[in-house]
């Protein structure tokens, strides 16, 4: 398995090799400049020796003294031993030709001087022209063969000046290779992981994804999902007991509810088991009413309480959603005080995928809500829209966002009405279990309750605002059928 470690000490071990391959070239290039230079001092000793035997010649011939003849010979015998001395050298520039031809030329010069010393006057004078001719010669042949060292260690410095440059190309070439494979192999993976945290702090994700399979980072990405998985199992366990508690204070508020109809029922009982048949006819009529009304408001209490505490699984379905909003209007309609006005907007073009009797509830409530708060103008209006997070600074949200954040378009239900709207310290309770503003037994304040817990369930959320020309607007946002058929 890779790992991050591995590709650190991979990155760090190649940088120190291509250190140390610089490090050999500038060592073999300083070698072979100073070999260069080495061999440049053994020519220049032999061009030294050659002209300081001339310097010598020339004294001889115009002074004429044995001194002279005796430094002459000394000086021939010092080139003779520089000449032995850079002969790999001379063989090297010149070749074994000119190295030969000097070495010649010297053993005669010498062996002429020799015998100069040993001639009368007359002879010393014609035996210097060929003196002078030996020494020329090998005179020509010493700057012959500087001339060509220097040419050579030019060309060898110019030789190391450009293996330095092109190593030192090579070595920043292979350095911006090794960042670049840090950076795509460990920094990437690193920013990913930041990227991903991000997301989850902001509700974009729910979880880290694995950007590399090195070994450290599948590790962290693993024990973090495992820490987010055993938070939210916790989380699920806490809000479980708070309804457990909540469960507690709703069996005492329903039996409050519950009370209520069923005292006036037992009261109805029992004058008409008083009566009896004497009893007036419209009497009957008036209790058997009664009744009959308080058994359901009894049944709509008992229905509101399992609606509640029960997680229905969705039966979700494609369906148009002018359809499912009339649909509701219809079921209410025997609900609603007399003088409201329902409006519904065409919305014929927008199809969503629900579970068609929850999200009834939903408009149902929203509705009959209005309505109860003392609308005499409910409109329901639906577009598509995007969902983007300055939307929830507008008034109060319910529900996370975070798959309207990911998903590629969205839903907008909004019901407004021209009632009295919401008070801003109440507005932050209204979604709240068991809050109500209505006396008691009017409401068990879980109609709001409920729509928050099927929008959730549908994988929106619900903005609530009061405009400043009046009343309140709840705005439904669901995700796009395309984003809810996985």
């Amino acid at each position: 398995m890779p790992s991050l470690r591995n590709k650190i000490l991979k990155a760090y071990g190649f940088s120190k090799l291509v250190m140390l391959f610089f490090a050999a070239v500038v060592f073999a290039d300083l070698y072979l400049l100073d070999r260069q230079i080495e061999a440049g001092r053994s020519v220049t000793d032999v061009r030294e020796a050659i002209l300081e035997m001339r310097r010598d010649e020339k004294n001889l011939f115009l002074y004429r003294d044995r001194t002279s003849l005796d430094q002459l010979l000394q000086q021939v015998a010092l080139a003779r031993a520089a000449l032995a001395a850079g002969r790999e050298v001379v063989v090297e520039v010149s070749g074994a030709a000119v190295y030969q031809r000097m070495l010649r030329l010297l053993d005669d010069y010498g062996q002429a001087l020799e015998r100069y010393d040993r001639l009368d006057p007359a002879a010393q004078m014609a035996a210097q022209p060929g003196l002078r001719a030996q020494g020329h010669e090998l005179s020509e042949l010493s700057q012959t063969l500087s001339r060509r060292e220097r040419a050579r260690l030019t060309e060898a410095t110019r030789r190391a000046g450009l293996t330095l440059l092109l190593t030192f190309i090579g070595v920043v070439a292979l350095g911006v290779a090794g960042g670049l494979f840090l950076v795509r192999r460990v920094v990437r993976p690193l920013q990913a992981l930041q990227s991903g945290l991000v997301a989850i702090d902001e509700g974009r994700a729910r979880a880290l994804t694995l950007p590399s399979e090195d070994q450290e980072i599948q590790a962290f990405v693993e024990a973090f999902n495992a820490m987010l998985k055993r938070m939210r199992q916790q989380q699920d366990q806490v809000k479980r007991n708070e309804k457990a508690a909540a469960l507690g204070v709703l069996v005492s508020g329903v039996a409050h509810e519950l009370n209520n109809p069923l005292a006036n029922i037992s009261t109805s009982v029992q004058l008409l088991i008083e009566e009896g048949d004497a009893a007036d006819v419209e009497l009957r009529r008036l209790w058997l009413t009664q009744i009959d009304s308080e058994t359901e408001r009894a049944r709509r209490i008992v229905r509101r309480l399992l609606d509640s505490v029960r997680q229905p699984k969705l039966q979700l379905q494609v369906v148009p959603l002018d359809a499912l909003v009339q649909s509701a209007l219809a079921l209410v309609h025997g609900q609603m005080p007399a003088g409201v006005q329902v409006c519904v907007g065409s919305s014929a073009d927008i199809e969503v995928r629900v579970d068609r009797e929850r999200l009834q509830q939903v408009f149902i409530n929203l509705i009959k809500n209005a309505a109860d708060a003392g609308a005499r103008h409910i409109t329901v209006s639906a577009q598509p829209a995007t969902w983007h997070d300055d939307l929830a600074e507008a008034g109060h949200l319910a529900g996370d966002p975070v798959v309207l954040r990911q998903s590629s378009g969205a839903v907008r239900i909004a019901v407004e009405d021209d009632g009295p709207g919401i008070p801003p310290e109440i507005l932050p309770h209204i979604f709240d279990p068991f809050f109500t503003t209505r006396t008691a037994g009017e409401g068990t304040g879980l109609g709001l309750y409920l729509v928050e817990e099927i929008v959730a369930e549908h994988q929106g959320c619900i903005l609530v605002d009061c405009p400043p020309s009046g009343g309140t607007r709840f705005s439904v946002w669901l995700p796009r059928q395309e984003d809810t058929a996985a």
